[in-house]
């Protein structure tokens, strides 16, 4: 894997497309919002999620994730309860 580089999204408080291409969703943390909020990472390139996989998940519970996943379309993030989070990604 040749990365071209690594970026962090910045603290985000929206559902939202964070990269359109494939990329490595490389980590993320919850920084903020009530004790239900949550955030689902899909490997989508946007916001139609019915059969789209399922990459990563934070919320107050377990608010990190600090593993790599491969996502082949892009990758969206969407929120539940005005979570705030930041993700760290590759793109290769």
């Amino acid at each position: 894997m040749s990365i071209k580089k690594s970026i962090s999204s910045g603290i985000l408080k929206v559902s939202a497309r964070i990269v359109e291409e494939e990329c490595w969703l490389a980590g993320a943390i919850l920084t903020g919002g009530s004790t239900d909020s949550s955030v689902i990472f899909y490997d989508s390139s946007n916001g139609e999620l019915g059969d789209k996989l399922e990459v990563g998940y934070i919320d107050q519970g377990v608010p990190l994730i600090n593993f790599a996943a491969h996502c082949t379309e892009g990758l969206y993030a969407e929120i539940a309860e005005g979570a705030e989070y930041l993700v760290l990604y590759f793109i290769s």
